[in-house]
């Protein structure tokens, strides 16, 4: 009895002590001076300036975002695929309104620019036990070795079935990833950061439970890839998880089109800038070929060293080489739209022609200059 009074006394007195400390790193975050809040640089530098933790800066931003930005449905007209990471931060940050895409965008944001490694998760959720068929963000930031997840929309007051739900304090800060999934389910299975991930029928059917039976899922060593990996590749990769975790429904359908298009939006810029180079390797070959031909009829004055004028044709030569092989790199592109080459690849080779005629003409000219 008297061990059990000590351990009740202990664990009361812990409890108080971690709470009095986040009471102190809340009144901080929450007394900011306004002149201080004009960017998320701003607040970051505060950050910076008041806490010496990683657990105490992580706290004060999500004190700051969850109670200093509103959520508001007239902004989800301004969520936008592929709307780039300052579009979704200063917007709703100027008006200190937003959607979920906006609260995950400004934590994170305040976050990376506070040095913390912080992610910003997309998927959806179960509310009371139900599914809801919404997209859904919330975050994960990598604190003390670990990754803890955080859902400052949830804890500001949030929309259901048109009302918005009062704030619930903060109840969906800095949760551990296997209780995390009680209510959030990402799209990509890797951001569970668990070994053995559910698949969408468990979530959905209310099955939360780790299963060990399952393949396990090495989370860290994917994301080390991930993180190394460009954006093509990380949207192969993810479209690839996706696919192997489960029968997707309607929205993780939407989502595996979402990332179809921007994994053709990356083929298809990567595409014109291939094209766009060769245009350009040819603009350039076509001014050097012309320059030379100025030269040649000038009666190569001044004069120069045979190998020297040799190598300006064999300068266009590689130029012209190194244009035809961007081409070909269009050609194989996996892209569902293709650029049509065919004109460059025309002009290309009539320009080759030329400088193949000129070669053989220096040849000569040259092997008879020696004769004489």
């Amino acid at each position: 009895m008297i061990i059990l009074l000590y351990f009740l006394s202990c664990t009361t007195a812990c409890k108080a002590q971690y709470e009095n400390e986040y009471g102190e790193i809340d009144r901080i975050a929450l007394t900011i001076a306004a002149a201080q809040t004009n960017t998320t640089a701003d607040i970051a530098a505060y950050i910076q300036s008041h806490f010496n933790t990683d657990t105490k800066k992580v706290r004060a931003i999500y004190t700051w975002v969850a109670n200093n930005i509103q959520y508001s449905s007239d902004s989800m007209h301004r969520v936008i695929l592929n709307e780039d990471r300052y579009e979704k931060v200063s917007f709703a940050f100027r008006r200190k309104k937003g959607v979920c895409e906006n609260f995950a965008a400004i934590f994170d944001d305040i976050c990376m620019k506070s040095g913390l490694k912080s992610y910003i998760i997309e998927g959806y959720t179960r509310f009371n036990r139900l599914k809801d068929e919404t997209g859904h963000a919330w975050n994960a930031v990598f604190v003390d070795n670990r990754w803890y997840l955080y859902d400052p929309t949830w804890d500001a007051g949030f929309e259901k079935n048109g009302q918005i739900i009062g704030q619930s304090g903060t109840q969906y800060f800095q949760v551990a990833p296997q209780d995390f999934i009680q209510s959030h389910m990402p799209f990509d299975p890797m951001f569970q950061f668990v070994d053995y991930p559910l698949t969408y029928q468990e979530f959905n059917k209310g099955i939360i439970r780790n299963n060990s039976k399952k393949s396990y899922f090495n989370y860290k060593d994917s994301l080390a890839v991930y993180e190394k990996q460009d954006s093509l590749s990380q949207y192969i990769a993810t479209s690839s998880r996706i696919k192997q975790n489960g029968i997707p429904s309607t929205m993780i359908g939407l989502k595996l089109s979402q990332l179809k298009l921007e994994t053709e939006i990356v083929y298809q810029d990567k595409d014109a800038n291939l094209y766009n180079s060769a245009v350009a390797d040819y603009t350039a070959a076509v001014a050097r070929f012309r320059d030379f031909l100025n030269y040649r009829n000038n009666r190569f004055s001044p004069a120069k060293p045979a190998d020297e004028i040799g190598a300006t044709l064999d300068g266009i030569e590689k130029q012209i080489a190194a244009a035809s092989e961007k081409l070909m790199e269009v050609n194989r592109s996996k892209a569902t739209l293709l650029l049509n080459t065919g004109d460059v690849e025309s002009m290309l080779s009539g320009l080759l022609a030329q400088v193949k005629t000129q070669q053989a003409f220096l040849k000569d000219y040259f092997s008879t200059a020696k004769e004489n």
